[in-house]
């Protein structure tokens, strides 16, 4: 009894659980997102056959840039200082509409009358409300571009077009409206609340009939498929159903972001996704539309982070190091200018060389222990190539070591980092050469800099922790090292725990320390997730091998093998998030309730995106995505696989 009891709140729990992380929505596996449009000339054409075209106005020739009409409110509440106004706002238009229909059998209310009993009933200025409010659908209408080209084609053609839509907004409110948004020209406006009836009940098609066609043809395009398709045949006109981008998307947008950023973030994508005004072959590219879709908001999120970290600490200049920085500082660069910011040259495995007095254990773990499990069997000669120690060479080999025995066992590794160890005094006097030329790269990039962030995605932290060793401890630089990272790993060391805990490092979408549920799910599969967010991270040119000193205080930078096929790829997923960031600064740059993104918002997109029933999509996008397993290979040239192979191998 105990037992069933037990098993019945174990899972009650897993539901609830999974809720939280958002895994109860539907797993319909989904295909690529296409709006699914005709060409705007395409509808043009068809609309000509008829006398009179006749357009809806909100969804259909006018859009706002949130998802919901109500999110309007929102912004009218912070405006206003009003807690709860987005409640009180609807319920007030619900009462009005419920008391309408009780006295007269219509549910038609004006703007006016809205206000009048907000003002009653909850203590708002029925003036100031109206102002607020009209000003706040002003800021966050736009027109349609599909339906804004199809209006001006049929307006080039000389056809008569009128405008017909159920809305509180009278006549005068709505002229002002469509003239924002562009739209001129047409010959006639019908608004619901003007007549006392509308579309829904057929009443307002009906009169339009009697007092204006006069037997005219006529064809009206809308978004709603009862009120302007069914209603309007039912009064004999004909319909063009242009279902609404919102209901065209929702499979596809996550649902469980914060009320503010979820409604900027899904009416921006979906604009973008569904309205069919883009279509162009960049835009169809899958690469580009997970540039766009999960990646912008990520990246616009984590900038805006880092630049208030930034301020807060009175910083000099925000280092990006590479290459998962290429994209941050291209998008850091679109927003500000009064913190300057650097893109660093810079690796792991470089990081690894030059500070290998500290780092030893993670070196020998990265170049070594690794290698014991690659598909490709390593040398002892192929380890030390890839660590740049070739000069050991000849000493091991006059020792009657035989440098080309495969290093295949956890007991070989242990010989070859005693072997290193033995001559740790030649290892290190090999990478203090490259730590003195990437010191004079440094230089100028730190001249005048007291406080400096060091920023990268993840997940170990090596790169942030080496720099700041290196400016703090071993050069003994009068600057200050932060360092900011997306996101820091979960393995069991918990290695960035300490630093962490001291400001050394922060982080933004989680740590072992914060958003542990985010953390869970990243690194549930962390390879396949880690490289979700790569993708968007990657930059175009090799990795950075080492740092080489010239005679002349000059320096030189060795890079990897140019993984070449990734870089289409890549430069698509970045304009991507370029365009998203552009979008969304264009629509809400200056709205302080939608342009602050928090982490969970940042994040959801792509965890979104991680789901199985993306998978198939994921891998069409980036299935031959090459991605070199031990990064500081024989010439970079070995264990190269894809993304596919990494799939088949996790079991995705």
């Amino acid at each position: 009894m105990y037992s069933q009891f037990k098993s019945k709140v174990k899972n009650k729990i897993k539901t609830i659980g999974r809720k939280i992380l958002g895994m109860e929505q539907k797993k319909e596996i989904v295909s690529a997102e296409r709006s699914g449009r005709v060409k705007p000339t395409v509808l043009a054409r068809r609309l000509l056959e008829y006398d009179v075209i006749s357009f809806d106005i909100f969804d259909t020739l006018i859009l706002r840039t949130l998802s919901k009409p109500t999110d309007v409110f929102m912004s009218v509440g912070q405006e206003l200082g009003m807690l709860n106004y987005t409640t009180m706002r609807r319920e007030m238009e619900l009462r009005l509409r419920d008391g309408k229909e009780a006295e007269t059998g219509s549910r038609e209310v004006t703007f006016e009358e809205i206000y009048e009993a907000m003002e009653k009933y909850c203590g708002v200025n029925a003036k100031e409300g109206i102002e607020a409010e009209f000003r706040a659908e002003l800021k966050y209408c736009i027109p349609n571009p599909y339906m804004k080209e199809v209006f001006d084609l049929l307006k080039n053609y000389g056809k008569t077009i009128i405008i017909v839509s159920d809305m509180y907004f009278s006549k005068q409110w709505m002229k002002k409206l469509l003239s924002a948004c562009g739209y001129e020209g047409y010959d006639r406006l019908f608004v619901s609340c003007d007549y006392g009836f509308g579309k829904r009940s057929g009443k307002l098609y009906q009169k339009i009939s009697e007092e204006y066609l006069n037997g005219r043809s006529v064809i009206h395009v809308g978004d709603n498929p009862t009120v302007d398709v069914e209603m309007a045949e039912k009064q004999g006109w004909v319909s063009e159903f242009y279902e609404d981008i919102h209901t065209r998307g929702k499979k596809y947008r996550p649902s469980l972001m914060s009320s503010c950023i979820g409604s900027a973030y899904r009416a921006v994508v979906n604009i973008k996704m569904h309205s069919g005004a883009f279509e162009s072959e960049k835009e169809r590219d899958l690469a580009y539309q997970y540039g766009y879709i999960n990646g912008g908001i990520l990246i616009l999120g984590y900038v805006q982070w880092i630049h208030r970290q930034a301020k807060e600490e009175h910083m000099d200049k925000v280092l990006f190091i590479a290459r998962d920085g290429w994209i941050m500082k291209q998008v850091y660069d679109d927003l500000y200018d009064d913190i300057p910011s650097e893109y660093v040259y810079l690796s792991r495995n470089a990081a690894l060389k030059m500070t290998c007095d500290y780092n030893r254990y993670e070196l020998f773990r990265q170049f070594v222990e690794r290698r014991v499990d690659s598909e490709k069997p390593y040398t002892i000669r192929d380890i030390l190539v890839s660590m740049e120690l070739e000069s050991i060479l000849p000493m091991l080999e006059k020792d009657g070591i035989h440098t080309g025995d495969i290093v295949d066992t956890k007991e070989k590794a242990e010989q070859v980092k005693e072997m290193l160890l033995d001559r740790w005094e030649h290892v290190c006097g090999v990478y203090e050469s490259s730590a003195q030329a990437f010191h004079q790269y440094m230089k100028p990039i730190l001249a005048g800099c007291h406080r400096v962030a060091a920023v990268d995605t993840g997940w170990r932290g090596t790169c942030p922790a080496a720099i700041k060793y290196m400016i703090e401890k071993k050069w003994e630089e009068d600057c200050e090292v932060t360092g900011m990272m997306m996101g820091s790993c979960k393995y069991k060391f918990n290695n960035t725990i300490p630093l962490i805990k001291d400001g050394s490092i922060r982080t933004y979408l989680f740590s072992p320390q914060h958003n542990d549920h985010l953390a869970r799910f990243h690194y549930n599969k962390n390879l396949i997730h880690n490289t979700c967010i790569e993708f968007i991270t990657s930059a175009p040119h090799p990795s950075v091998t080492s740092f080489q000193k010239g005679d002349d205080e000059s320096y030189k930078i060795r890079f990897e093998y140019p993984e070449q096929e990734n870089y289409e790829i890549t430069e698509n997923v970045h304009q991507g998030v370029l365009d998203f960031v552009k979008d969304y600064k264009k629509y809400h740059g200056d709205s302080p309730l939608f342009w602050e993104i928090p982490a969970l918002d940042a994040y959801w997109p792509i965890r979104f995106a991680m789901e199985r029933r993306f998978e198939s999509v994921i891998k069409k996008a980036f299935g031959g995505y090459v991605y070199n397993k031990y990064v500081g290979g024989l010439e970079g040239k070995r264990d190269m696989d894809t993304f596919l192979d990494m799939c088949r191998k996790e079991g995705v």
